[in-house]
């Protein structure tokens, strides 16, 4: 439960975090695409 208020109490935090991930997600991605786009050819 103490984890659950802490993420009520800074939601801040969490949409940086969760900013962060989406970012990090899309970045992986883009590799993921150029080493497949460079395998192909």
């Amino acid at each position: 439960m103490e984890e659950y208020t802490t993420l009520l109490r800074c939601p801040r935090i969490q949409a940086d975090k969760a900013y962060s991930r989406a970012t990090n997600i899309s970045n992986i991605l883009k590799r993921l695409m150029s080493i497949t786009g460079m395998s192909e050819q």
